[in-house]
């Protein structure tokens, strides 16, 4: 977190870049997020909920390592369990000056030199010494994706999918997302190399790799235009967002010192003094274990054929820029012009080409929109963007999943949009304001998970059985259980953000908001809105077992008029999406609804205000009570209780049990969304 000033607002201590607030949320969060969506999204089409394990390398620089662990275990471990994470430390090593190659001083501290993390190249041996293999190993874990955690970018549509698919299915060593790189820019380049012949066996091997920026003149690669006049350089950056064999990477680390320290260099460019002298330390690079990961020639003396380049154990996939990469990890200087070359890798930049994605999924939606920038960069700095869009990434992640679920409408200039709900259905929806939509059990339940605490608890660390005992909250998948939202032909108008507000910031969601239209579904309550128009600074508030529908007051639309139902004891949706595998593997999306849809039963009873509801409620209660008060002496038992129940249940709909492993049948009621 040096680069982006990030500071504790209590102590003044610097703070790691994996707690930065981004879009409301810490970056961790935020990718922790992406990976439960897909995690969702493999629930919805084959019934079953998996817990992917995580790894995390910290750093002993600033308490780094202590930081994330109190992070994690504050937010309750992301309601992926103690036992879901495995964090280490990355080694920190001395800085040098250019100058007689002198050791830097730590002026903190007595006696002691300046010491800085020594690259993430060691994240394989650590990973070794650690027994994090081994620990992967036994929940039968095969591969893994990397991703760091200043890009929020990665997990963007297909790109960590696209990636760990060609990976896994084809028993990869190693695969590099790749995207366009600027010319001239300060990143490394993705090439496939050529080494050889060998002396010994006189093949040749070959392999995708990264070589780094400050090495291209060494390595003889000239960066040069992909084309003439272009901005755009020959070779794809590599972004660091990969995917490992993980027993492929376990051998070569035990066969090659270039797998132990994969790519040392000494970077001597920057200022590591106070006058400026400039200097460095040395540093591994993680990607370039690729180079103990090659492929061979079939024969001696003869080189590779380019159409068994797919063969390596090594790969490449290409996406967009935007959609792949867009790093938040140093602060924008608001000294300097405000231009697109000043917003790269800061989280003002990254958030504007998350708004750029946004636009595209919501050209893909049919959603009009005005343009992200607002007009120009200079004009998205001081006026804010020309719209905010963003979702729960669990409402697809696939963008070909949320154009099934969200059609048509209009988002107004500075109009702000936050969906936090998966099951949501959004047909023809305007938006001249601010709009919230949050679903507090978006995806289903939580049950307690009882774990033994240790002062480290995440680290891998041997528990001992007088540590004390605690619970944590796992997630549970259950998409009977979930909120859900619908909303049809809706128009929300109200005065939104305050963009002149002093303090307002829209890369960390730090909003002045006059007035918005607020959703909140509690546990699994449902809302829905069809022909409304909502003015004005309101919120709905619908508690668990709970549905509120919105209908117009007069067939001219004009006035809302509300209608709470009863939805019963047991979870049991009124609808909810259906995923199923259709042609080349696309995910296809159906809305189906239940004998329990209280917009097609006509013997459902609602009521014009929750409180009226509540008070049924109430008295449904108490007749219970008495049911199961044992009869008085002489009464049959159960006579008038069989009675009681049968007229209490009267036009309720009983929920169909559903079957083991998967999610619940329902009616074949369908309504198709594809387009």
């Amino acid at each position: 977190g040096d680069r982006l000033g990030l500071t504790d607002p209590a102590t003044g201590e610097p703070l790691p870049a994996a707690l930065l607030q981004y879009d409301g949320r810490s970056l961790l969060e935020g990718l922790l997020r992406d990976l439960t969506a897909r995690e969702w999204l493999y629930y919805k089409v084959f019934g079953e909920q998996l817990r992917t394990p995580v790894c995390i390398m910290t750093s002993a620089a600033k308490g780094n390592h202590g930081r994330i662990s109190g992070l994690i275990a504050r937010n309750d471990f992301f309601g992926r369990g103690e036992n879901g994470f495995r964090l280490f430390e990355q080694p920190l090593v001395p800085v040098v000056t250019v100058k007689g190659g002198k050791w830097v001083v730590d002026t903190n501290k007595e006696m002691a030199v300046s010491l800085k993390p020594g690259g993430h190249g060691a994240i394989w041996k650590l990973m070794h010494d650690n027994g994090v293999f081994t620990w992967l190993g036994a929940k039968n874990r095969t591969g893994a994706v990397v991703r760091q955690i200043t890009n929020p970018m990665a997990g963007t549509d297909t790109t960590i999918l696209a990636l760990s698919g060609v990976g896994a299915t084809g028993n990869k060593a190693m695969g590099f997302a790749s995207c366009e790189r600027h010319l001239g820019a300060a990143e490394g380049v993705n090439v496939l190399t050529e080494r050889g012949p060998d002396p010994v066996t006189g093949k040749y091997a070959y392999g995708v790799s990264n070589v780094e920026y400050t090495v291209l003149r060494e390595r003889g690669i000239s960066d040069e235009p992909v084309s003439p006049l272009s901005k755009e350089a020959r070779f794809p950056a590599n972004t660091n967002v990969l995917y490992v064999g993980l027993e492929h990477v376990r051998r070569a680390l035990e066969k090659s010192p270039r797998g132990a320290f994969p790519g040392m260099l000494v970077n001597l460019s920057k200022p590591v003094t106070s006058d400026g002298t400039k200097g460095g330390r040395l540093e591994t690079s993680m990607q370039n274990i690729a180079d103990a990961l090659e492929g061979f020639s079939e024969r001696p003396g003869e080189k590779m054929r380019p159409e068994k380049w797919g063969d390596l154990p090594t790969f490449v996939v290409y996406s967009s820029r935007k959609r792949i990469t867009s790093s938040a990890k140093k602060k924008r200087d608001p000294n300097k012009p405000a231009s697109p070359e000043n917003l790269a890798q800061t989280p003002d930049g990254s958030f504007l080409d998350l708004l750029r994605n946004a636009g595209d999924l919501l050209d893909a939606c049919g959603v009009t929109h005005p343009a992200p920038e607002g007009g120009d960069v200079p004009s998205y700095l001081k006026n804010g963007p020309g719209f905010i869009f963003t979702c729960l990434p669990a409402f697809g992640p696939l963008w070909d999943v949320i154009s099934q679920k969200m059609r048509g409408g209009v988002l107004h200039d500075r109009a702000e949009v936050r969906l936090e709900c998966a099951e949501l259905q959004w047909d023809d929806v305007t938006v001249d304001g601010s709009l919230l939509v949050t679903a507090t059990a978006a995806l289903g339940g939580v049950k307690e998970n009882a774990y033994r605490a240790t002062a480290a608890s995440t680290n891998g660390s041997k528990t001992s059985p007088d540590s004390p005992s605690k619970k944590s909250l796992l997630t549970v998948f259950d998409d009977r259980a979930c909120g859900r939202v619908r909303l049809r032909s809706v128009s929300v108008r109200n005065k939104g953000v305050d963009w002149s507000a002093r303090g307002s910031e829209a890369w960390s969601a730090t909003l002045h908001r006059l007035e918005t239209c607020a959703i909140v579904v509690e546990g699994s309550g449902e809302f829905d809105a069809c022909g409304v128009s909502l003015r004005g600074d309101v919120t709905y508030k619908v508690p668990p077992k709970t549905l509120l529908t919105l209908r117009p007051a007069s067939k001219h639309g004009v006035g809302v008029v509300e209608m709470w139902y009863d939805l019963g004891e047991e979870p049991f949706p009124s609808w909810r999406w259906r995923y199923a595998l259709g042609d080349g593997g696309r995910v296809e999306v159906s809305m189906e609804t239940t004998s329990q849809d209280f917009l097609l039963n006509a013997d459902a009873k609602g009521y014009d205000s929750l409180e009226a509801l509540e008070l049924v409620r109430a008295t449904r209660g108490k007749e219970k009570e008495k049911e199961n008060k044992p009869p008085p002496h002489g009464i049959e038992p159960g006579t008038k209780a069989r009675k009681k129940a049968v007229s209490a249940t009267r036009g309720k709909a009983v929920p169909i049990a559903p079957k083991k492993g998967i999610a619940p049948n329902l009616e074949k009621n369908k309504t198709p969304t594809s387009r």
